[in-house]
């Protein structure tokens, strides 16, 4: 195992790949610094109430996507290089050779996701500081560092079990879409007031509409339920990141850890049946 790692270590830090998405992630954690401070300061101009916390996080749910390109690129030649089978030969196992590969991509998500908050950090000067608090902006680093573990053994699932590069990249970015549509709406859906009236516009006046049940809003049972996948979804932390609204942060740690947990597992015996030519 420890030959693995070093191995896998030692390639990462000569892989091309890495570097090119590193800096795509650093260029682009900048130029959201300028646009977020514009916006910032538009809608504090129109008596918005916003906090820094909103602008911060706003990126998080891409962060799956530089994820899925750079696992499936990185993995991709392990299988078109021959490179697991010659582990293999050598007398490794595949159960010592997925957890080697997961903690090698785990390791460079890491990177990337650690790149992308300190390009943020200006808004600290441009912005202000965060009403949570460096207690809060930690618990939010952590809930970060966890959902980014369960991307990483999603993805890594995915490509130890594919052997083409394209269909890996593809499917990758494929499951990370619908991840995303899927905690957006559930998210839009737990944002839904449970009653619609107040204030509208018609015909060209302001008229005051009586108060009625939404019927969009989801209550009792059903709403714990909504919940309950939202917070198990791997970007479900990430989505509702971006609006500071993650309520228990130890919640999501520990829903995303044993998520991390079960995917790697699943992974490991699905790797160990699986034929590899």
């Amino acid at each position: 195992m420890t030959r693995l790692l070093n191995a896998g270590f030692f390639r990462l830090r000569r892989d091309r790949t890495f570097w090119i998405t590193a800096a795509v992630v650093i260029l682009i954690s900048l130029v959201n610094v300028p646009n977020s401070t514009e916006s910032w300061q538009v809608q504090t101009a129109g008596s918005l109430a916003v906090t820094m916390e909103e602008f911060f996080f706003n990126l998080a749910p891409y962060a799956g996507m530089i994820f899925a390109v750079f696992v499936s690129l990185f993995l991709g030649t392990e299988h078109s290089d021959g490179t697991i089978r010659n582990k293999l030969v050598v007398g490794h196992t595949r159960r010592h050779i997925y957890l080697a590969d997961f903690a090698v991509c785990f390791a460079a998500d890491l990177f990337l996701l650690a790149l992308w908050i300190l390009g943020q950090t200006p808004l600290f000067f441009t912005i202000g500081p965060m009403e949570m608090g460096m207690t809060g902006f930690a618990a939010y680093l952590a809930v970060a560092v966890c959902f980014t573990a369960s991307l990483t053994a999603v993805f890594v699932l995915i490509n130890m079990l594919s052997t083409n590069k394209a269909v890996s990249v593809v499917l990758s970015l494929a499951v990370w879409i619908l991840l995303i549509l899927a905690a957006s709406g559930a998210n839009d859906r737990l944002d839904c007031p449970a009653t619609i009236g107040g204030m509208a516009y018609i015909d060209g006046e302001f008229v005051m509409m009586e108060e009625k049940p939404n019927p969009l809003y989801v209550a009792g049972f059903a709403r714990l339920l909504l919940k309950s996948f939202l917070d198990l979804l791997p970007t479900g932390p990430a989505i509702l990141m971006t609006n500071a609204a993650i309520e228990n942060p130890g919640r999501e740690i520990t829903l995303a850890l044993l998520l991390t947990a079960l995917l790697i597992f699943a992974g490991v015996r699905l790797f160990q049946k699986k034929n590899l030519r």
